[in-house]
């Protein structure tokens, strides 16, 4: 029997795109599997929104003529304006789909919310996706951050509307994150996310970050260090109502000691490699691979032969995967030097 991942279900390799994000769509939502089937399928099916938008996207800038997110925008503007579906349009079921979640109950706080949240998250796709972005200050970066992956953490499902600014929040940081994790990637590419005001302040090029030399700079490791450590906690503040928060659908919980833990591993792989972007994927993405077998083996560790699947309740897996972060939330300070052993440690208690 083959078992899907979120990465197949979500098509994170399909169309032409900047890369192949399967396996970041693991790193990121391989938890998503581990949900009871109602309600992994509606998280399928917003992050499924969500990629198929980026892909548009970046099939657009890698082949020139090509107008694949600008109709798949302009579909979505005829659903704004009119309320309906346009007919026959490449994408109908997608719109189809969010049609009957959001258009079908005006009263629904919830559905007006995820209704701007998807425009502003439609709209800034097309004001980022460009070749040659700069992004000049420190400010716009974070605007930028909250335009696009605030918007879409919003779009995210069994989310309440008290709890939406805060949400947009903690997007800003998942977003901080996968910057930070994809610095090699993007600069191969010839993208740099890193403002203007950032490099300058500490005599970094953009052209020394994007020719991967910029280790060589005596202001790089310093820099890093502002970034990660001085930076990143501001944008943690804002997101602390929602990692604190009390009433989150179970699902929400997942969401938010899944990325946590991630969180941890990016800063320790980067630690580890004394912050070099160019020996960081390597090392990160071996250690992605292992962490999902212990985390999901029944997904990614191998199974004996002629061994039947059991199925337990949603709280047990819930226990056993996700005590792993509840065990000790770390404070601010203490946050960046959590170490994977006392990961490990934790999950041999729950198995």
């Amino acid at each position: 029997m083959t078992i899907s991942t979120i990465s197949h279900l979500v098509g994170s390799s399909d169309y032409q795109a900047i890369a192949d994000d399967a396996l970041k769509d693991e790193d990121n939502a391989a938890w998503v599997m581990e949900l009871e089937p109602p309600i992994r399928d509606a998280w399928v099916e917003r992050i499924g929104w969500i990629r198929l938008a980026d892909r548009l996207a970046e099939d657009e800038l890698l082949k020139p003529g090509s107008s694949e997110f600008q109709r798949f925008y302009d579909d979505w503007k005829w659903v704004m304006e009119t309320g309906q579906v346009q007919p026959a349009g490449i994408h109908q079921k997608e719109f189809e789909r969010m049609h009957d979640r959001w258009f079908t109950d005006p009263s629904d706080a919830v559905s007006r919310l995820s209704i701007q949240s998807w425009d502003r998250y439609l709209a800034a796709i097309a004001t980022y996706h460009q070749d040659n972005l700069t992004v000049a200050q420190i400010a716009d970066f974070e605007i930028m951050l909250e335009e696009l992956a605030g918007s879409f953490f919003q779009v995210l499902p069994f989310s309440m509307p008290h709890h939406w600014q805060a949400v947009g929040s903690f997007g800003v940081v998942d977003q901080f994150y996968n910057i930070l994790r994809d610095l090699r990637e993007d600069a191969e590419q010839g993208i740099c996310y890193l403002p203007t005001e950032l490099l300058d302040r500490f005599g970094v090029s953009r052209a020394e970050i994007l020719e991967l030399r910029a280790c060589e700079n005596l202001g790089y490791r310093p820099m890093m260090e502002f970034w990660i450590h001085d930076y990143l906690p501001q944008l943690y503040r804002k997101s602390c109502p929602l990692i604190l928060a009390p009433d989150l659908h179970p699902s929400w919980q997942m969401l938010r000691d899944w990325s946590l833990n991630r969180y941890q591993r990016i800063e320790r792989v980067f630690r580890r490699c004394d912050y070099n972007y160019v020996l960081f994927p390597e090392l990160y993405w071996h250690e992605v691979k292992r962490d999902l077998v212990l985390m999901l083996p029944g997904l990614y560790g191998r199974r004996p032969r002629n061994r039947q699947s059991s199925s337990t309740s949603y709280l047990t897996r819930t226990d056993k995967l996700f005590q792993i972060a509840q065990l000790e939330m770390p404070s601010e300070a203490k946050f960046k030097k959590v170490p994977f052993l006392r990961f490990f440690r934790s999950l041999q208690q729950v198995s």
